[in-house]
């Protein structure tokens, strides 16, 4: 089961992007928030909407079945 992490920081379009704690393109730990352990992305990203990341997007790299683009 992954670790997922997502960036305190919006991207270009404006989103804050949901990374595996694995990923080779994640941001720099003082960039990130710990979002937990789940089974799948989708439930990562359910979860930080529900914390308030209203604009969380899917890493093309690492959770490339909720990357919006």
């Amino acid at each position: 089961m992954p670790n997922y992490i997502i960036n305190k920081n919006c991207d270009e379009k404006g989103r804050n992007e949901i990374h595996t704690t694995t990923c080779n393109h994640k941001p720099a730990s003082w960039n990130q928030v710990s979002l937990g352990w789940f089974s799948c992305a989708e439930s990562a990203l359910a979860y930080a909407k529900l914390q308030g990341w209203k604009s969380a997007d899917g890493c093309y790299y690492c959770c490339e079945e909720i990357h919006k683009g």
